[in-house]
């Protein structure tokens, strides 16, 4: 059997990986646009600091693939398929037949419509190119700003800072880190980036980036200049799906899979962000390692496991501190009850939400990773937990 990944991120990967344990004879291609190995996407936040080298986030070097007999083909990219055919064609030209094949080709940073985004100085951050290039603006500018503030955008201002440049970071929304905290945790956290020396803007629309021919500041909707000589846009990730509407398969806003992670064309699989499972492309960690394992067990023997869903769950560090947010976070209407705990002065918040039989059904652990542990055999459990969450809160006072 011959099988062909195409994709060299997580998703990809991990899938390679099982394929490799689960059947030692069968071809395995990997095939990756970019010209660097495998590296540990959240990891470039580090080489943009300058606290890592892109090496050192790099956990597979090529000789990993080389011993597991996976030919990883980094540097050129899948144009074209054929499903019926049972082919995939190249940008040099090359065709590769394949048995199944894998579709784990990621996402691309979302690009909004700002007047002046095509300005000499204006980013977004998805490679480890895109890294290097910010680096050498950042190297001729002092002041900084980054256009959204969720994870990355954050992280993104804090390397800027780290690296000496003036920065403000800017929320459409009315808090940062809107998708995971609500207005309160929001607050808590744009406390510690300002302590911190960030700027933080929220329900701060921008209007254009400003310019000759380099960007020199930002105009916001209300008119209030931002000055800026590097612009970072941080407004999430649109699944790659060229590939897959050329070819003819189901898409929407990705790649669309049923409960095995198969497309619509034969012998044809999807992981990752570029997956969409019931509606949801995940766009997270965990559903991009859970995907490529099961995709990859699929394309072994169709059919054989079924894909439950990823449970939301993140753990982050946001501006240095660590982040827990677990489950429903921010419930809309029904029963629910929501348990909170603030210190902005110690940059602590918690909040807990219980479902409608008192179980644990969401958390948001922002400078509290003591109780991690806990909380999440909390939720694991589904059992009436009003009162392990009281005595939790009390551990805090």
């Amino acid at each position: 059997m011959e099988f062909l990944v195409v994709g060299g991120g997580l998703a990809g990967v991990t899938a390679a990986r099982t394929l490799r344990s689960l059947d030692a004879t069968a071809g395995i291609t990997l095939i990756e646009a970019e010209p660097t190995p495998y590296y540990l996407r959240p990891g470039l936040i580090d080489v943009l600091a300058g606290r890592k080298t892109l090496a050192g986030i790099t956990p597979f070097p090529r000789a990993w693939f080389e011993h597991r007999k996976i030919s990883y083909r980094s540097g050129t990219a899948v144009v074209a398929l054929d499903p019926a055919g049972h082919r995939a064609r190249l940008a040099s030209g090359e065709t590769l037949a394949y048995d199944r094949l894998l579709l784990a080709c990621g996402a691309e940073a979302a690009q909004p419509e700002i007047l002046g985004a095509d300005l000499a100085g204006v980013f977004t951050v998805r490679s480890a190119a895109d890294v290097e290039r910010i680096r050498t603006r950042a190297t001729a500018v002092p002041t900084a700003a980054v256009i959204g503030g969720g994870w990355l955008g954050i992280e993104v201002a804090r390397a800027l800072h780290d690296l000496g440049l003036a920065v403000t970071l800017l929320e459409r929304g009315p808090w940062v880190l809107c998708r995971q905290l609500d207005q309160s945790g929001g607050q808590v956290l744009a406390g510690i980036l300002s302590s911190q020396g960030i700027e933080v803007r929220v329900s701060a629309s921008c209007e254009a980036v400003h310019g000759k021919r380099e960007a020199e500041g930002i105009r916001l909707s209300s008119g209030a200049p931002v000055a800026a000589g590097l612009v970072v846009i941080s407004a999430g990730i649109r699944s790659r799906t060229s590939l897959a509407v050329e070819a003819g398969l189901a898409t929407n806003r990705g790649v669309i899979v049923d409960d095995h992670l198969a497309t619509s064309a034969p012998d044809v699989f999807a992981a990752g962000d570029a997956a969409e499972w019931r509606g949801h492309v995940y766009g997270i960690i965990p559903a991009a390692r859970e995907q490529g394992e099961v995709a990859a067990r699929n394309v072994i023997e169709p059919g054989s496991v079924r894909y439950p869903g990823t449970t939301p769950s993140n753990k982050l560090k946001v501006a240095g501190v660590d982040l827990l947010c677990l489950g429903n976070t921010q419930p809309q209407g029904g029963p629910q009850r929501e348990l909170r705990h603030a210190d902005p002065t110690a940059g602590r918040y918690v909040k807990f939400v219980l479902g409608v039989d008192g179980e644990l059904v969401g958390a948001i652990l922002l400078g509290a990773a003591e109780l991690a542990g806990p909380v999440e055999e909390l939720a694991q459990a589904g059992v009436p937990a009003e009162d392990d969450v009281k005595q939790l809160i009390e551990s805090l006072t």
